[in-house]
């Protein structure tokens, strides 16, 4: 373990993983509101880790729908997470199955975008720090849903004060700081426009898989060329 880039990846996820400080939050209200206690609303957060699909849970739990549907649907929704694997995967070779799996088991939304970055810059792969950085998100991830999930009752209604736009607003945080060229832009747009139509024909799940596809294929074809 080379404790300086683990102290370094801990050090630089924190102001990504401090944006989901809100969305664990809310994720534990709406947990709780959806009948949830709040061994369950954590169990979800620890085993699971994975905002999108523990929201899209709840959702279906506050609706009265389980098994299933449930299962398909948040299958669905973390297709994407095979994609970040792709693609961090090459830089990985020759790692022990067991740390891949480790890594593999923080690997969400926020410390794929960081790990991007981080390789993007030139530099060489490292275990250690993306442990860091994953253990510092899961444990802030976490925080934030107990706290929501304890006090969740106190806040009957989070969209009033605009806390359900936090999963969203995280997102295009993301987004804007990677529109790097003329052909993030077109990538980014190419692939909103496919989502929207995905959401159009067949719900959230469809539009993810969709609008994550089309940006992997456009940036496919032009590395090709």
């Amino acid at each position: 373990m080379q404790w300086g880039l683990f102290r370094q990846g801990m050090r630089q996820i924190v102001p990504v993983a401090a944006a989901g400080i809100i969305d664990g939050m809310v994720f534990g209200i709406l947990a709780r509101q959806a009948g949830l206690g709040v061994a369950e609303a954590m169990l979800l957060s620890l085993l699971v880790n994975a905002g999108s699909s523990q929201f899209a849970a709840v959702g279906f739990i506050a609706q009265g729908v389980v098994g299933w549907p449930i299962l398909v649907s948040t299958a669905l929704l973390n297709a994407r997470q095979m994609l970040y694997g792709m693609s961090l995967g090459p830089s990985f070779r020759g790692v022990s199955p067991w740390k891949l799996a480790v890594m593999a088991g923080l690997l969400n939304d926020e410390t794929y975008a960081l790990k991007a970055t981080y390789l993007a810059g030139g530099r060489g792969a490292s275990l250690s720090y993306f442990f860091g950085a994953g253990l510092v998100d899961y444990a802030i991830w976490n925080i934030s849903t107990f706290s929501g999930a304890v006090f969740g009752s106190l806040i009957t209604h989070p969209e009033q004060y605009g806390l359900d736009f936090a999963f969203v607003g995280t997102f295009l945080g993301f987004l804007a700081v990677n529109l790097l060229s003329r052909f993030h832009v077109l990538a980014a747009a190419c692939s909103g426009a496919a989502a929207c139509l995905g959401y159009w024909l067949h719900g959230t799940a469809a539009a993810v898989i969709v609008g994550t596809f089309t940006a992997v294929a456009m940036g496919v074809v032009a590395r090709e060329r």
